[in-house]
């Protein structure tokens, strides 16, 4: 029953993030991402009931910014951007994490120890501040104009992130990997002539494959947080928008992507509370999804464990009755 449980846990939390990223690619490239947009509302009869922003109600389930555009389809456009971009990011920052993580767990000299140390300290640097600092140039439009294109600063900024969230990771990997060289069938494996590459594919990747699958969503939340950080200290995704004449607006992002909408508009949640809290909202929701994910994927780990105790139980019995069975037997042949 636990592990039925587990189950639904990781499919229904999974199956929100790929809900929200299949439809906003639907939404984006099927239908244009066109915004609905309501400014003002009339009654039958002809009669200026309303305008924009409209609180949430039947008609507008997630309300409307001050422009009259639907929250929700706002929210839908930049999932996209959003969970696309911090999936791709952990992908890249996964498999770099991976190889740097297994390379380290084969190290036993004394470069291991300088290399921990050095990629331990991100522990308690921000990584948001790490961001801000590199990126800041990269993303902050110059008054005479961007002279990168908005793919190249997407494209710059992903890699970034990625190498950022590479040295927690892959101290991570390297433990787990350490920790599984120390069991006794890997040891008896070395001591029998098994190579390296023998002993990650044959012993290691197996004993591994579970744990890396509960990494990768801890990683997606990471390069989340980072980007609402991000969003916040006014550095979007793709590239910020600034003016620099008398009579500008604030700085605005290029698309919207969610930590954007949250930067844009957290002042609001004093009077206009949901254009902040919609894209709060569903942003929240993620970060909890992938939480869940990551628990469900832990629990049914640990109910797969629970049953090797009781097979190396069995196993033994089972190899005390064949070793008494064979004693008996050379009893009875040696009293013969």
């Amino acid at each position: 029953m636990g592990k039925r449980k587990y189950k639904w846990l990781v499919i229904l939390c999974a199956g929100f993030v790929i809900f929200m990223l299949a439809g906003s690619l639907v939404f984006n490239f099927g239908f244009n991402g066109e915004i609905p947009q309501t400014v003002l509302t009339y009654d039958k009869s002809g009669k200026l009931t309303g305008g924009a922003p409209f609180e949430p109600s039947a008609e507008f389930p997630f309300g409307t910014d001050r422009e009259g555009y639907d929250m929700f389809f706002k929210v839908l456009q930049g999932a996209q951007y959003t969970l696309g971009a911090a999936i791709v990011i952990s992908v890249l920052s996964f498999v770099i994490a991976f190889l740097v993580g297994i390379a380290g767990g084969f190290i036993n000299t004394t470069s291991k120890y300088i290399t921990q140390t050095v990629f331990t300290s991100f522990y308690f640097i921000p990584q948001s501040i790490i961001a801000y600092n590199v990126l800041y140039p990269l993303l902050w439009e110059p008054p005479q104009g961007f002279e990168t294109t908005f793919a190249e600063r997407v494209l710059w900024q992903s890699i970034t992130l990625a190498v950022i969230t590479v040295p927690t990771t892959a101290i991570l990997i390297a433990n787990e990997t350490r920790e599984i060289l120390q069991k006794e069938f890997i040891l008896s494996a070395r001591v029998l002539g098994g190579s390296p590459f023998f002993l990650f594919r044959k012993h290691l990747l197996p004993h591994l494959k579970v744990r890396l699958f509960i990494i990768f969503p801890k990683i997606i939340i990471q390069v989340l947080l980072i980007i609402a950080h991000l969003g916040f200290f006014k550095l979007f995704y793709g590239g910020t928008d600034v003016c620099y004449g008398p009579f500008c607006d604030p700085p605005k992002p290029f698309v919207q992507e969610w930590a954007s909408l949250m930067a844009m508009n957290y002042r609001s949640i004093f009077n206009d509370w949901w254009i902040f809290m919609v894209p709060m909202f569903f942003f929240s929701l993620t970060i909890l999804s992938l939480n869940g994910i990551t628990k469900g994927l832990e629990g049914l780990s640990a109910e797969e464990n629970k049953w090797e105790p009781a097979i190396d139980e069995v196993d033994k019995s089972d190899n005390a009755e064949t070793v008494n069975r064979k004693s008996n037997e050379e009893d009875f042949h040696l009293s013969s």
